[in-house]
């Protein structure tokens, strides 16, 4: 249910000029904005969305409307597309089906967001309980909480993304022995190693990836033990890929783990026990200094800050949320913490601090029913605003406002604007950099900001 990272350049049409007189260009800035899916347990994938008009005020921002996105019509009754994922183009979206035990593939129309249905193949096992598309676009992996034969342990699947988005015949079937039960896949950001978070056998579990073959084979390391009777769900990695978090479901635990690149190898160096039992979800900020948690024990969302230096996390909150949050997603700037609550049929906006990461509810929501996975991404960030000042050097100064601190804003300049003009690539800034200084010999020019970000 995840969607790998990748590098997009987004055209923000923040122009000023520069001349005898200095100009910004006075229309309003454009809204910004986030497409998100939902998976669900109710018989349909649903899509919505969340516009924000401003980077700094967040009661502008609003949930779009909710519509139907995609469907199994062979399977109404008792189709339980519960998590989905997207390869990195957004040109397909693959879904689990629980319930039935099979993977789907659907193409992605740009403009609404609906699905269109491709093709299915059986998960290769019982009750799928995650999906991923690897880094490349090229695999759909799957885990399967049980195996075709549930008394044979769980599985893991690797099914190759044909050029038309299909699905192919799976490469790869691993089965656990015994009271294996496969909860989740996490690849690690060289897309080289696969982990398992096997919630049965109480362990992590390493394969190496061959992203061109779609094979996995057992790692040096295979196996990374956590406490008897922890049940191991959920891993997730830091931005850096330097650490790793695990969210264990039967001790409401989070295990801290140093990761070593090289070899694949996890090395615990602190247990957390602050959940308020039945874990479910776990995330780290975009930013590396917050980590998250969810527990459907008390209905609750743990907050976490985290040590840059050691990774070492401390409870910064305890929030109550809508009955069983089953999942919840970050977006991708950062600001945003969206809540699914599966018995309370919400979907719940909050916003985080950026000092703390504490939230604190936005007062917006919208109902769906049973939702249990939200999946997040960027079509539009806030346009910035633009103002320029000059110097008696020729030294220009450039400041953006209605910027994201986890952004990265880029700098193009032209001397005109004309049909066929080229626009001259300046400067980019760090994440969060909003002011930029440069030298300019010429009497006149245009300058447009654009935006330059992970997600």
């Amino acid at each position: 249910m995840m969607m790998s990272s990748r590098l997009r350049q987004i055209l923000a049409l923040a122009v000023v000029f520069y001349g005898a007189n200095i100009h910004a260009f006075a229309a309003l800035p454009a809204a910004g904005l986030e497409r998100f899916y939902i998976g669900t347990y109710s018989g349909a994938i649903y899509v919505s969305s969340l516009n924000y008009a401003s980077s700094t005020n967040f009661g502008t921002n609003t949930f779009g409307t909710v519509s139907t996105a995609g469907n199994n019509t062979n399977d109404l009754g008792s189709f339980q597309p519960s998590l989905v994922a997207l390869t990195p183009s957004r040109n397909f979206l693959y879904s689990v089906d629980e319930n039935n035990g099979t993977v789907l593939a659907y193409s992605v129309n740009p403009t609404n967001g609906i699905l269109k249905f491709i093709n299915l193949k059986s998960s290769q096992g019982q009750t799928p309980a995650y999906i991923v598309v690897d880094r490349s676009g090229s695999n759909v992996l799957v885990a399967n909480y049980n195996g075709p034969d549930a008394n044979n342990g769980g599985t893991v699947s690797v099914f190759p993304i044909q050029t038309n988005g299909a699905l192919g015949t799976a490469t790869v079937l691993i089965q656990d022995p015994g009271i294996s039960h496969a909860h989740c896949i996490t690849i690690d950001g060289n897309n080289h190693f696969v982990f398992v978070a096997d919630l049965g056998l109480d362990q992590v579990r390493c394969f190496v990836f061959d992203p061109a073959a779609g094979t996995l084979t057992t790692n040096t390391t295979l196996i990374t033990p956590v406490p008897a009777g922890s049940g191991s769900r959920h891993m997730t990695f830091d931005p850096q890929y330097q650490r790793a978090y695990l969210i264990c479901q039967n001790s409401s635990t989070i295990i801290g783990f140093n990761y070593d690149s090289t070899n694949g190898i996890l090395t615990p160096f602190q247990t957390n026990s602050a959940g308020g039992g039945v874990s479910a979800e776990i995330a780290v900020h975009p930013s590396g200094k917050f980590l998250y948690g969810s527990y459907r024990g008390d209905n609750s969302i743990v907050v976490f800050t985290i040590n840059p230096t050691n990774g070492v996390f401390t409870q910064a909150q305890h929030l109550t949320t809508d009955a069983t949050p089953r999942n919840f997603a970050i977006d991708p700037t950062g600001a945003f913490c969206i809540v699914a609550a599966q018995d309370g049929s919400t979907i719940k906006l909050y916003s985080i601090n950026q000092q703390t990461g504490v939230l604190t509810y936005a007062d917006k929501f919208i109902a769906v029913s049973s939702p249990v996975c939200i999946l997040p991404f960027i079509l539009k960030p806030p346009q910035p605003v633009a103002s320029i000042f000059s110097d008696s050097s020729n030294n220009l100064e450039i400041n953006l406002t209605n910027t994201m601190g986890l952004f990265s804003y880029q700098l193009y300049e032209t001397p005109a604007l004309s049909s066929g003009m080229n626009w001259n690539l300046l400067a980019t800034g760090s994440p969060g950099q909003n002011n930029f200084v440069l030298s300019n010999a010429l009497s006149e020019d245009f300058f447009r900001a654009g935006v330059l970000t992970n997600y």
